[in-house]
């Protein structure tokens, strides 16, 4: 409890600021009090909310006993807080500040305008002790819970890690919280109960990605067409032509890689392609195909162990060919160490290229050609669409994006031996 008398007030108040030098963590707390002096109710106010934390996080207990003694007109009779002290409630924020809680709730949500100079102060006031809105309350006053869903296929894979690093850093940036789940390669029962958080309004929208060859699951579809957003990221899903997505432009990357190969001389090319029902594998086959309409297609899961296994069916069957695009770079990477181990030469006896540019697409030797996608990007902006459409109530028009492409050119490319 804090005891004020109007005696000797001011000069309290003055005697506390001048205890600290200008260029202390204190100087809005000094700023602060003169600002005050004329109001004893928001002076108590700011003592009694303001001073007992604030000692408790930035001065010595020596400090802190001569401002119990010292200070005329003062009883402070609570002994000082701990660092652990609890975050500030608004009201506690308002208090410190001289401003109302209204005032607080402007500056947080960005409304209404605010004073620069009072904002300023709010927002050193929220940083220094740490307050956090009241999700709850914000639930019933909006409808919405803040959080956002992301169902991913294994969130250890680096390539969907990727994916879940830039959907958490755009929810960040727009104040929504994240829930990730990893659905073990799309386990129909796992996306179920995720599926339930949507219904259930625990989270507002859900950012999908798939892995395996898929069509729209009875639930997918339900939660589709239902008004709950949801939004693709890295792969479109046959049956949900109206979900908005956020791909790679799989094609026009795979259309490049196949003129780099047909510039350089090839004519025979085999293709290592993913999963075959994938939207990503039917286009990146079918823009490889562009260069190489007769090339054989062999299907594998992505991993470096099925290129090599692809590889040695290859060797196996005597297969004639000088240059090989698989899907991806792990697959690519897998395939040129079988071939190499078979004493097959790369890029003299056969160019190899692949698709994504993983980090060990640069050390392998010889370092793999490759197309660089953004994976980064395509969580950021599924985020970003997600919560727009939340925001917005709809999905409807909101339209898929597909990012460019960039083709990376290493040592695995050269032209076929004469």
């Amino acid at each position: 409890m804090v005891v004020c008398g109007t005696r000797g007030l001011a000069a309290s108040a003055n005697r506390f600021a001048s205890w600290f030098p200008p260029d202390t963590t204190c100087r809005l707390f000094r700023d602060d009090y003169r600002l005050l002096l004329t109001c004893k109710r928001r002076l108590v106010a700011a003592i009694r909310t303001g001073l007992r934390h604030h000692l408790a996080l930035q001065l010595d207990l020596h400090i802190a006993a001569r401002f119990t003694s010292s200070t005329a007109g003062v009883s402070y009779s609570e002994s000082v807080t701990d660092a652990t002290a609890k975050p500030w409630t608004m009201q506690q924020i308002a208090a410190a500040a001289g401003v109302s809680v209204t005032t607080v709730s402007h500056t947080l949500s960005g409304k209404r305008p605010v004073n620069p100079e009072t904002a300023l102060r709010i927002r050193r006031l929220i940083d220094e002790f740490g307050y956090v809105p009241d999700a709850g309350a914000r639930q019933l006053k909006s409808g919405r819970s803040r959080m956002i869903g992301l169902a991913v296929p294994d969130i250890s894979h680096w390539y969907f890690g990727r994916i879940a690093r830039g959907v958490e850093e755009m929810a960040n940036e727009r104040d929504y919280g994240l829930i990730i789940c990893s659905t073990s390669n799309s386990d129909p029962r796992r996306e179920k109960r995720y599926f339930n958080l949507l219904r259930t309004r625990s989270i507002d929208g859900l950012v999908y990605t798939a892995s395996r060859e898929i069509a729209a699951t009875d639930e997918l579809m339900k939660i589709a067409e239902s008004s709950s957003p949801i939004v693709l990221a890295d792969e479109d899903v046959p049956g949900l032509d109206d979900v908005p997505s956020v791909t790679s432009t799989n094609y026009g990357g795979a259309q490049e890689l196949g003129r780099h190969l047909r510039d350089l001389g090839h004519t025979r090319a085999v293709i290592i392609a993913g999963y075959a029902g994938l939207h990503s594998t039917v286009q990146r086959v079918r823009g490889i195909r562009e260069s190489f309409p007769n090339a054989l297609v062999l299907h594998g899961d992505f991993e470096l162990a099925s290129g090599y296994a692809l590889a040695s069916d290859l060797l196996a069957n005597q297969v004639g060919f000088t240059a090989l695009f698989a899907s991806n770079d792990l697959m690519a990477i897998g395939a040129m160490r079988r071939l190499q181990e078979a004493g097959v030469r790369v890029p003299e006896d056969v160019s190899i290229v692949g698709f994504d540019d993983v980090d060990m697409a640069s050390v392998v030797s010889p370092g793999l050609t490759t197309v660089r996608q953004d994976m980064l990007g395509i969580g950021r902006q599924s985020a970003e669409l997600l919560i727009d459409a939340v925001e917005a109530g709809s999905t409807e028009g909101i339209q898929s994006i597909g990012l460019p492409v960039e083709l990376v050119i290493r040592g695995s490319t050269a032209p076929p031996p004469s």
